[in-house]
């Protein structure tokens, strides 16, 4: 007589260990390069229990993502405070060297801030000079100049064309010429544009 099948007990899972990566995917978790991930894993404590194995030629490294991962955190942030101290330091530096040439907290960006804002600044003056409201230097200057010119060809016919109505002597008009050169040689330094005169 066949005995009654008895049940299988279900086998026990074995208890999982924390996450176990590469360099390459320790390196991916805190965003930084496999490379530069290599040099800071040189100061890493000899004794650190999260330093599976650590890497040499032909082993890879073996490394327990939880406790690598704390690590990696507690780093950073001690360098962020140095990083901040240094930036004081900096600043303190800069201020003496300048005096009161700038602000607190330009003084305290770094060079990459400092890129961001000019690069923010150049982007707002091309937008203000596209809609009308700022004109280069140079343009506005050459404008003026051709304006002088411009005026002092109509202003020395003025003598002749009295000359030719009123019949007055030649010495008249060239005194009449003369004036008018004095007044624009005035108008034009007071403009303080660069307008030759004589060669217009």
């Amino acid at each position: 007589m066949a005995q009654p099948a008895t049940g299988r007990r279900a086998p026990k899972k074995a208890a999982k260990g924390p996450l176990i990566v590469s360099l390459d995917e320790f390196a991916s978790i805190c965003s930084v390069t496999p490379e530069t991930m290599r040099k800071h894993l040189v100061d890493a404590p000899a004794d650190a229990d999260w330093m599976i194995e650590r890497g040499r030629r032909g082993v890879g490294y073996k490394i327990a993502a939880p406790g690598a991962v704390a690590w990696w955190k507690s780093r950073s942030s001690v360098g962020d405070a140095e990083d901040d101290a240094r930036r004081s330091q900096l600043a303190e530096w800069r201020l003496m060297a300048m005096g009161d040439g700038g602000d607190d907290e330009g003084f305290r960006m770094t060079g990459a801030e400092r890129s961001a804002e000019f690069q923010a600044g150049m982007v707002e003056l091309r937008y203000r000079e596209l809609i009308g409201e700022l004109a280069r230097v140079a343009t506005i200057q050459d404008e003026i100049a051709n304006a002088v010119i411009e005026l002092r060809r109509q202003l020395l016919r003025v003598a002749p064309e009295l000359r030719r109505e009123h019949g007055f002597e030649k010495e008249l008009e060239l005194a009449i010429e003369a004036k008018i050169a004095e007044r624009l040689a005035a108008f034009v330094a007071k403009l303080d544009v660069d307008v030759a005169l004589a060669d217009a």
